[in-house]
């Protein structure tokens, strides 16, 4: 069997032809461009599935999407804008009277997750937690090898649980959430904070900084570090997983910080949290085309089994 993986990011689209053992066989990309609206990014998908389509016979697509997906019927029960005008459209329904083939919609973090569980860092393990750090935070919670998407699809919204009550605005609504501490974009800004200005724009230049011997930097990254090591304590206390994959572009960083939050979780942590596993994720850019390929597999498998 050959399915499609698609992997809409803030940035770019990406589209995979995956096979059933899980070879990445071609590749295609697009720019997302949010900024200029929803149909020009569904637009976008639609160019990039009918040209992977001009390669193969595809049986099914798998779509890993940000926002809260209802995966029951393919719709974005919630998203912010970051997507503009994405809640609410129903994108099973919208690729499947395009291009008349089996399709199925979750929320990338889940996609990525899906294709570490199914081929990566945790191949062989049942419970994870397979967090994501990078321009925000999210997980993709698995229990006995099962994802947990919750009654609202919100399940491993883990950026948004409240690290400081009453702190920094989030996009979300809600103040002091772990996304405005814990992320590369909270990492450039609490960099400024501490400067008093805006000095730096992205959380490479931050890194430059770090290297060149900055003291702000490295006060910023002491404090980055101290809260992620707080927020990983809280969730393993939550979920008590065997382990944590941890991916997002913040792991290409991983030198500058990953032993201190190790050290910092077993001098601050409860016995039994305090030997919990951390391992990079195996994929970087593949996991969330992967994962979502799989998802097609499955749900063609559903409907075969259901005739």
């Amino acid at each position: 069997m050959i399915a499609l993986g698609i992997d809409i990011g803030g940035t770019k689209i990406a589209g995979g032809i995956v096979d059933d053992n899980g070879s990445l066989l071609d590749v295609e990309y697009r720019a997302t461009d949010a900024s200029k609206g929803k149909d020009y990014v569904l637009e976008g998908i639609d160019e990039l599935i009918t040209e992977l389509r001009s390669r193969c016979k595809p049986d099914a697509i798998g779509i890993g999407s940000a926002g809260r997906i209802d995966v029951d019927s393919g719709s974005v029960y919630y998203a912010t804008s970051n997507l503009p005008n994405w809640t609410g459209l129903n994108l099973k329904r919208h690729i499947e009277d395009r291009h008349g083939i089996p399709t199925i919609v979750d929320n990338d973090v889940n996609t990525a997750g899906i294709g570490e569980m199914w081929l990566g860092a945790g191949k062989n393990e049942q419970s994870t937690v397979c967090v994501t750090l990078g321009t925000g935070i999210a997980a993709a919670v698995f229990v006995d090898g099962k994802i947990v998407r919750g009654g609202r699809w919100s399940a491993g919204e883990i950026g948004h649980m409240i690290l400081y009550p009453g702190g920094r605005p989030c996009n979300c609504g809600q103040r002091g959430c772990f996304e405005q501490y814990g992320s590369g974009t909270a990492l450039y800004r609490s960099y400024n904070e501490r400067r008093g200005e805006e000095a730096i724009a992205s959380g490479r230049q931050f890194f430059e900084l770090l290297a060149a011997g900055d003291i702000a930097a490295r006060d910023t990254l002491d404090a980055f570090i101290s809260d992620l090591a707080v927020a990983f304590i809280s969730l393993a206390n939550v979920y008590d997983p065997d382990l944590f994959i941890v991916g997002g572009g913040l792991i290409d960083t991983k030198e500058w910080w990953w032993e201190r939050l190790e050290r910092h979780i077993r001098e601050q942590a409860n016995p039994a949290v305090a030997s919990m596993k951390l391992v990079p994720a195996a994929f970087k850019n593949q996991a969330g085309m992967l994962g979502a390929a799989k998802l097609g597999f499955e749900y063609v498998a559903e409907l075969n089994a259901s005739k």
